[in-house]
Formats: C-alpha cells, sequence, structure tokens
C-alpha cells in the first residue's frame, strides 16, 4: 500500500543519512497531539526494522507527551504499546515532575541576579505555592512583581521581596483562570490580536501573519499589539514565529470569545491567505501557505459562502488539497478536504460545475475506501 511505501522510504531514509560515526537523534514534543498517521509512522520507523541491519540502526528517539492526557489519544497508547511489546530497541522511561527546591532556586536566583543563598527563603516559598512547576514559578513571580511583593532597590541596587505577602498570596486557582485574568487586564484591541493569534495554534509564522493582514496597516497594527504581548510575557518571539510558551495561554486567548465568533475568525482568516497564496495553476501543486489557509476554512465548520463563483473556487481547492493527500497517504486528511469540497458544491453543484462535481464525489468515494469508513460514503 502507499502507507507501507512511505513508511519503507522513511526507514530507508534514517538508515541512509546515519551511522556510527555520525548518529542521529530525533526529539519529538507533544506527542499526546500527534494524529494517527504521525504515530503510525514512528511506531514503523522504531518497531519494523527486520529489514534493516541491527548494527546500521544509529539512530534514538526521545519523545515526550503528557501521561495525565495519554487515554484521550487512542493511536498514542497503541503506539506505545506496540514499541514496549517489540523487541527491536529498548525503552527507557523517565517520569517527569515538578523542579526540587534547588532547581526552583537556582531558577530564580538566575532571574534575580542572586546568590542562591539570598534567594532560597523566597524559593522555598515559591516551591510551595507552585509545586516547582517552572510555568507556574514564572507566572507566579510575574505576579508578585505586579503587586509590589518583589521590587527592585535602587538604594540597596538588588531585588528585595516582601515575605508575609507571598505566603499570604495564593495559588489554588488554575493556571487558565489566572492567565485569563491576565489577558482580560490587557486592552481590547491586544486581546483581539492573541485571539487571531490562536486560531492557527500554539505558534505562527510570521509571513504567514502578514499574509493574514488585509494590508500593510494592519499588519503593523498586529504586530505592535504581539510586541505588547512579548513584553508581557504572554507571547515568545524569534526570528521566525511568534509561538504562546504554554498551551493553556493559547487556550485562555482561544476561548475568550464565543464558538460562533471564532468560526468567523478562523473563515476570514482562511479567505484572506488564499487570495494572497494562490498564485499557481491547477497543474502545480498547492503552497503550504494554502494549506494552512484551508485548514482555517475547515476550523470554521459551517460558515456559509453565498457567491456560486467563490464556493466552486474552493472546492476546487479542497479537491487539490485531498489528492495531495492521498499521495502522501494522509487518508484521514483526505478525507476531511473531500467532505468540506462537497460541503462547498451545495444542492447546486451539479448544475454549476458538473465535471467538479463528479470528481468530488468520486474522490471522497475513493477516501472512504482507504479508510475503511463505508457508511461515509457520499
Amino acid at each position: 500500500t502507499i502507507k507501507n511505501r512511505l513508511h519503507y522510504l522513511f526507514q530507508e531514509l534514517t538508515q541512509a543519512i546515519s551511522s556510527p560515526d555520525a548518529p542521529i537523534m530525533l526529539f519529538l514534543d507533544d506527542l499526546q497531539w500527534a494524529d494517527k498517521e504521525s504515530l503510525e509512522l514512528l511506531t514503523s520507523l522504531i518497531v519494523d526494522v527486520d529489514q534493516l541491519d541491527s548494527h546500521q540502526r544509529c539512530i534514538s528517539f526521545v519523545v515526550t507527551y503528557r501521561s495525565n492526557e495519554k487515554d484521550k489519544n487512542q493511536s498514542l497508547v497503541d503506539c506505545i504499546e506496540s514499541i514496549e511489546r517489540s523487541n527491536a530497541t529498548q525503552v527507557t522511561r523517565m517520569q517527569l515532575g515538578g523542579m526540587d527546591i534547588e532547581g526552583t532556586n537556582a531558577m530564580i536566583a538566575d532571574a534575580l541576579k542572586l546568590p542562591i543563598r539570598l534567594t532560597r527563603p523566597l524559593s522555598v516559598a515559591v516551591h510551595q505555592k507552585t509545586l516547582g512547576n517552572p510555568l507556574f514559578v514564572k507566572v507566579f513571580l510575574t505576579m508578585l512583581f505586579e503587586e509590589h511583593a518583589i521590587s527592585y532597590s535602587f538604594k540597596k541596587k538588588r531585588w528585595l521581596w516582601d515575605m508575609n505577602i507571598i505566603h499570604q498570596r495564593s495559588m489554588d486557582r488554575e493556571l487558565a483562570a489566572i492567565l485569563s485574568e491576565k489577558l482580560l487586564s490587557m486592552s481590547r484591541e491586544v486581546q483581539e490580536t492573541l485571539t487571531f493569534v490562536a486560531c492557527f495554534g500554539m505558534r505562527i509564522r510570521k509571513d504567514v501573519l502578514s499574509m493574514a493582514s488585509y494590508d500593510s496597516e494592519e499588519a503593523s497594527r498586529i504586530l505592535s499589539c504581539l510586541k505588547i504581548a512579548v513584553k508581557e510575557s504572554i507571547l515568545d518571539e524569534d526570528d521566525e514565529y511568534f509561538s504562546f510558551p504554554h498551551d493553556l495561554i493559547q487556550q485562555a486567548a482561544y476561548e475568550r470569545v464565543h464558538e460562533k465568533e471564532l468560526r468567523s475568525y478562523h473563515f476570514s482568516i482562511g479567505l484572506q491567505i488564499l487570495k494572497k497564496a494562490i498564485h499557481t495553476t491547477r497543474a502545480e501543486p498547492l503552497s503550504l501557505v494554502a494549506f494552512i489557509a484551508l485548514e482555517q476554512i475547515i476550523m470554521a465548520k459551517d460558515m456559509t459562502v453565498p457567491d456560486p463563483k467563490v464556493r466552486m473556487s474552493l472546492a476546487l481547492l479542497f479537491l487539490r488539497a485531498g489528492k495531495h493527500s492521498i499521495q502522501v497517504a494522509a487518508f484521514p486528511s483526505a478525507l476531511s478536504y473531500f467532505e468540506r469540497g462537497l460541503s462547498f458544491l451545495g444542492e447546486d453543484g451539479w448544475e454549476l460545475n458538473h465535471e467538479l462535481s463528479l470528481r468530488l464525489h468520486e474522490s471522497m468515494c475513493h477516501a472512504c475506501y482507504l479508510n475503511a469508513l463505508p457508511d461515509r460514503v457520499p
């Protein structure tokens, strides 16, 4: 099958680019969010090594996932069980908890630029409140600074703190609630911009951000708001991306508006990117940015498009995206693309574009077969 050939090619690739003199380590983070196809490929790379010489396997995998969210992803459970049952590789488990008091003290001492002996009383109190969670420590210290429980003394040229206030401060509330409060304390313009960014997930490429803007003036306004969020530690920034430092922050930004409004966000973002991203002919493959735009439109769910010409254009784009997904063995993705394409045809689709309607229905039947879902055949 296409999937087996793809797995075999990846196995050959990892064998070709690794050697005893140049071994490879792959680090995969947040595996609890991985889709079924990616987890099956990972399992194949680790377990299905019969055709490879064991001495030529110069690759190691380091993967992380949240144990409290593992059971929500059955594909991840199957992946872990398959790897642990296999004799093809050695598996080492590590349970990562919060930092101990020494680790918390080292983090705080580094942040305040003070010797660890001076920060230890503060660190003990912070550790009791946060249990050594690095994000909780960062958020808690920020809260203490904003409440003037920690302040810089120009007279003594060092940071000082009030232990009485710190002992009274509580971290009993959920982190999401604390971060939501911080988000809601920012200007409405910054909040809307953060929701806009959260529609893309944990991070957004800067070039995609500019394409999602209507004009240079709006792009400049969005960038200015994001800089404010970066200053407040709500966002991180590097040369290519703006990213949320934790998924709970992204979730707080995303869920601050109603679902109907979120669908409108996704749909307008998708259409705006497509206007700037589609410069190719039908014979040329869709760009990565175009796929990002189509995913936004899928997340808009049941948003309707009254203009028949726009509907047919979107249906064609989803047909092309689905065809490409089949070529790379991403069968569930292909199914979702074809389904969304069919939704744009409407009741008059056969009359408006008979050929496109026929191709989408045929492709949908093919995708249902590949996914072993005969009940989804249109």
